[in-house]
Order: C-alpha cells, then sequence, then structure tokens
C-alpha cells in the first residue's frame, strides 16, 4: 500500500514537471490574430477573457516570434505582464531599442503603468498574457 502511494506522489510530480513550449500548449486553443502591421511585425494576440473595449477586465496572451517587433505604445490603463512561455524582451521609452530592453524571464511578471510608452522584442519566441480593466487602447508613439 505504501509503494503505491510513493509511485502515484512520483508520477504526479513528473507530470508537474513539464513545461510548454510557444509552439504547442500556450499558442493553441484560442484564436490568435497578427497583431496591426502599422503597429508590430511577428507578433500576434488572442484575447482570452474580456473586451478591451468594454469596462470590464480583460485577459490578452500574445505571442511574439524571434525577430519580432512590437513598437512603442501607450494604453490608458495600466496593465499586469505575466510570462508564460520563453524570456521576454521589454522596454520602456518613446523610442524603439531592442538593446535596451529587459528580458524578463518564464513565469515573471511585472506592471506597466497606463500611458507609459513600452515597446516589445522577439530576441527568442515568447508567449506572455496582458491584464487589465477597460476600456482600454492601443495608442502608437509617434516616430521623431
Amino acid at each position: 500500500m505504501r509503494a503505491s502511494w510513493f509511485s502515484l506522489a512520483a508520477l504526479i510530480a513528473a507530470g508537474c514537471a513539464h513545461t510548454p513550449s510557444a509552439s504547442n500548449a500556450w499558442t493553441t486553443g484560442p484564436t490568435f490574430a497578427p497583431m496591426a502591421a502599422a503597429t508590430a511585425t511577428g507578433a500576434f494576440a488572442a484575447t482570452l477573457d474580456g473586451s478591451t473595449t468594454k469596462a470590464a477586465p480583460y485577459t490578452i496572451r500574445v505571442h511574439i516570434t524571434k525577430g519580432g517587433k512590437i513598437l512603442p505604445h501607450t494604453h490608458p490603463d495600466p496593465r499586469v505582464i505575466t510570462v508564460v512561455d520563453g524570456n521576454l524582451c521589454y522596454g520602456f521609452g518613446e523610442a524603439f531599442d531592442p538593446e535596451a530592453c529587459t528580458m524578463y524571464p518564464e513565469g515573471s511578471y511585472f506592471l506597466v503603468p497606463g500611458n507609459v510608452p513600452h515597446y516589445g522584442y522577439g530576441k527568442e519566441d515568447a508567449v506572455y498574457q496582458e491584464s487589465g480593466v477597460g476600456p482600454s487602447a492601443f495608442v502608437l508613439v509617434p516616430t521623431k
């Protein structure tokens, strides 16, 4: 009997140790669409819950591919970013600078305050989620 419990515990632990990759578990299920070409390349988004157009909570999942760019922009609401797969290169400022971004590893999270310019770069494939309370918008920062 005791051996059965230990075997069951070992199987559960082994199952929990599996880490999904961006090419499967985190990108299958929701319907991803390319982000607008004027604002990003190599980046895809899917709404998981709610809507950014309503006065209510929402969650968006973003897949940025290696070499992908999300140009500097703002949102009127603060957003919590959670990295669910890979390492996310995320920067703050009005100019896109892939060398100035911070690498956030899988499992990390951070806050992007409302109306603060920020951008993303795919130094590698990464999947992250953004949660906030709408209504919201994507406001592209004009290039100088």
